[in-house]
């Protein structure tokens, strides 16, 4: 794994942490209006932090940056890969970054680990078929 795995962890506990607390508020805000004042505040930390925690050096632009084939956001995004962190909306991210690193320059280490992440995706898929009904 990559320099930026630990990173990953602690704002995947964070991200879980904010959306915990907006469901915490979220079922008492129509109780009163320091409910739901207490409501607004857990989701306005929620979006206002997600970007910088949703991905190494922010969400907004990562895409372009991997395409670019800027070398941290590429090792960002492998790192991302290789961790499959799970936190709100973290799967679809998953999917757009490996569609990304498909298309973006990578250096060879990154190539071969970039190979590995999809040898276990594509088993994990294939075990999710296997279960179905």
């Amino acid at each position: 794994m990559g320099h930026y795995t630990e990173e990953i962890t602690r704002n995947t506990e964070k991200i879980n942490q904010l959306k915990a607390r907006v469901e915490e508020t979220l079922k008492f805000r129509d109780k009163n209006e320091h409910k739901r004042e207490e409501w607004q505040t857990a989701c306005a930390k929620f979006h206002e932090q997600y970007d910088s925690l949703a991905f190494p050096g922010g969400l907004s632009g990562a895409f372009d940056r991997i395409l670019e084939g800027d070398p941290e956001a590429m090792e960002a995004a492998i790192c991302f890969l290789e961790c499959r962190p799970f936190f709100f909306r973290s799967g679809y991210l998953f999917k757009d970054l490996l569609r990304k690193t498909n298309r973006a320059p990578l250096k060879r280490d990154q190539v071969e680990r970039l190979k590995n992440v999809k040898q276990a995706y594509d088993k994990y898929r294939e075990s999710r078929k296997s279960h179905k009904p």
